[in-house]
């Protein structure tokens, strides 16, 4: 398991913007449904440590996260880790 952000990154929920240490489950909060942006509810929420760490530099914003975070790219979801020099996806909405 390696999926996840940093604990102190920011995550969307429904009614605030908390770090992602802070999610619980039961939290609305805000997720893709392929291209849309849609309502979800927390079920579950797990830590590990982690030994590694990418920074995704994008035109607004750069974040930490693991290597294996999925982002979305012109080539589909690929592993941050992998993407290196491609420009991001922008969001359709």
């Amino acid at each position: 398991m390696g999926y996840g952000l940093t604990s102190k990154m920011l995550v969307n929920l429904v009614d605030s913007c908390v770090q992602a240490k802070d999610v619980a489950p039961g939290r609305a909060m805000w997720t893709l449904d392929g291209d849309r942006t849609v309502q979800t509810t927390v079920v579950d929420v797990a830590a590990v440590k982690a030994r590694k760490a990418v920074e995704v530099v994008t035109d607004h914003m750069a974040f930490t996260a693991s290597p294996d975070l999925l982002l979305a790219t012109p080539d589909g979801w690929t592993h941050a880790a992998d993407v290196l020099g491609r420009p991001p996806t922008p969001p359709s909405w």
